[in-house]
């Protein structure tokens, strides 16, 4: 009995610091990752990187999207290792090359697209699921997410970077993106 109550104690203080800690540090302290680098990724300090706009097949579309879009570039930014390709070039581009968004994902044709904005990279965002778990039926926004990242090299096609990320949060669809986002960004730095 005496094992159990610090034991007890251990694990709430962990939950506790977990809720006000980051993911980064969250995945700092152990927490799994799901990534995959090309060694040519780290040859190179700096990328100029075109952030394509996520794919998706679920119903969540235009505002979660959109928002998830600006905050990948945001979180590139944030690591130190890419300058990025103004969003509204990439979206006239997209438009006056009629590229749908949906074949955006598409490693050839993110490649091609990076090539005609200059870049030396393209990062892809696919969505994956976006559900609610039954567990939190009192709080109706809550939603669990899923995505892949992957950063391709315009030169070579070569997949420089890969990543699952799954992200929770009680605020909606575009919280839970924004934090699997982050996860799948973690091993960037690593």
């Amino acid at each position: 009995m005496k094992r159990i109550i610090p034991f007890a104690v251990l694990a709430v203080a962990v939950l506790l610091l977990a809720s006000c800690m980051s993911t980064t540090q969250i995945m700092a302290l152990g927490g799994p990752s799901d990534f995959a680098k090309s060694p040519v990724f780290d040859s190179r300090q700096i990328w100029r990187t075109v952030v394509l706009p996520p794919s998706t097949t679920s119903i969540y579309s235009s505002p979660v999207t959109t928002g998830l879009y600006d905050y990948a570039g945001m979180a590139l930014l944030q690591t130190g290792r890419f300058t990025l390709v103004d969003r509204s070039v990439v979206d006239q581009l997209l438009s006056e090359q009629e590229f749908s968004y949906s074949g955006v994902a598409d490693q050839v044709t993110a490649v091609q697209l990076g090539k005609l904005l200059g870049a030396e990279a393209v990062m892809t965002i696919t969505i994956g699921q976006i559900t609610h778990d039954s567990f939190w039926d009192d709080e109706p926004a809550q939603r669990d997410a899923s995505l892949h990242v992957k950063i391709i090299s315009v030169e070579t096609s070569e997949v420089l970077y890969t990543s699952m990320g799954m992200g929770s949060d009680f605020e909606g669809a575009e919280g839970a993106l924004r934090m699997a986002l982050e996860v799948a960004l973690v091993g960037i730095t690593q």
